[in-house]
């Protein structure tokens, strides 16, 4: 599991659309005031075998640079009311479409998952709401696509119980610290993945998907496993 970062929302305005952002990797951006009609969102490509990936908010371009897997940026500013998201491939050919309605100071983030060939566009809200003191919030998402369901399990904990593929918890407020998390397959026990030595620093915001497969393709390695975003 890798860690990226959205970092505490470092908004890089951008004159042409809906915003220019920083990398989520990018600690040393310069802090702008978030604008109070816009909605604030983060694109992930979570699809694998789908190659590089240019995010789309109606007509504008939201990613200047393409996103391959597992790539994330973020938080862009996107104008309110209805509006249609989509995903493209570097010739420009639209893959999947998603429609929203997007309010002034709304978190989002935009994941394109499932395999290339069943590509889609799914959104989930995100909280920035912070947490109590000594503590931190976390949310998970199951995006493999031959996941049915799962359970994830840390420190006698149950954080998740049958997540389906593309259902999110809500985020949940744990004490700050080191975990070790299990990922179950929910009809059999099997642990499909251990993400040991994940820590939860107090005061912070994540977000852990899926990804891979349980049963990868003949040739792939693109195992189960899971990647960590830091939304604050």
């Amino acid at each position: 599991m890798k860690l990226k970062f959205i970092s505490n929302l470092m908004l890089c305005m951008g004159a042409a659309i809906t915003l220019a952002s920083c990398d989520i990797d990018d600690d040393n951006a310069n802090y702008v005031p978030p604008v109070e009609t816009a909605a604030y969102g983060v694109i992930v490509n979570a699809s694998p075998n789908s190659g590089d990936l240019f995010f789309y908010a109606d007509s504008n371009q939201v990613n200047n640079t393409a996103l391959s897997y597992t790539g994330a940026n973020g938080y862009y500013n996107f104008f309110t009311g209805d509006r249609v998201l989509s995903i493209k491939n570097t010739a420009g050919d639209t893959l999947a479409t998603k429609d929203v309605t997007l309010t002034a100071g709304q978190y989002f983030s935009a994941f394109a998952v499932n395999t290339f060939d069943n590509i889609e566009l799914v959104t989930y809200t995100d909280s920035l709401q912070l947490p109590s003191q000594g503590r931190a919030y976390v949310r998970f998402i199951n995006l493999t696509p031959d996941a049915e369901s799962i359970d994830v399990e840390g420190l006698n904990a149950a954080f998740a119980t049958n997540l389906e593929f593309k259902e999110a918890t809500e985020f949940i407020e744990v004490q700050s610290g080191t975990y070790d998390l299990n990922f179950n397959d929910s009809a059999t026990e099997e642990t499909l993945f251990t993400d040991a030595g994940v820590n939860f620093y107090a005061g912070h915001i994540y977000t852990i998907y899926t990804k891979g497969f349980v049963t990868p393709a003949t040739g792939s390695n693109d195992t189960f496993s899971t990647e960590l975003l830091r939304n604050y």
